[in-house]
């Protein structure tokens, strides 16, 4: 099936390939139908392009990928909608704000999109944790993950070292 985009010119999909939001993405609740298209330059970034209207594209990251944790809670409700039986069948995405200055985007965690990836059934969750804010700078939580990791490897390092000079 081919599907022509405004950012991508005509792209090859298969059936298999469509994620359904029933409900449709908060403010785009006319269009159901997307696929996720991914970056070959291995970036964590991926792109959410509408399947109905070629002009429509989010950019989206799942959030583990600039965050050492985000915990979503998932309600009943929401996973019998998403027909999800185990938690390994369900992938997060965060929608990707990108302003004019690019070291200042964000990514949505209050109002993620949860996949099924087995039954390709999407929906946005809002959630009510207060920890997840609408705008999170993507970079901030980069630098504070590369921070975390020195200072593990920073850790480890003197550790090996006594162990070393003992």
């Amino acid at each position: 099936m081919k599907v022509s985009t405004s950012r991508f010119g005509e792209i090859d999909i298969t059936p298999e390939e469509i994620i359904t939001f029933s409900e449709g993405i908060l403010g785009f609740d006319l269009f159901h139908k997307f696929v996720i298209l991914n970056p070959q330059d291995g970036s964590p970034f991926r792109w959410l392009q509408c399947v109905d209207n070629g002009d429509l594209a989010f950019v989206i990251i799942e959030p583990l990928n600039f965050m050492f944790s985000y915990d979503l809670e998932i309600s009943d409700s929401d996973a019998a909608f998403l027909g999800l039986k185990n938690a390994e069948d369900a992938v997060l995405y965060s929608i990707v704000t990108i302003p004019d200055n690019a070291k200042d985007m964000t990514a949505n965690l209050q109002g993620p999109l949860v996949i099924n990836v087995k039954t390709r059934k999407g929906r946005q969750v809002i959630s009510t944790d207060s920890h997840h804010h609408l705008k999170v700078k993507i970079i901030d939580e980069m630098t504070k993950r590369a921070e975390q990791i020195k200072d593990v490897v920073t850790s480890l390092d003197s550790g090996k070292k006594k162990e070393d000079g003992d």
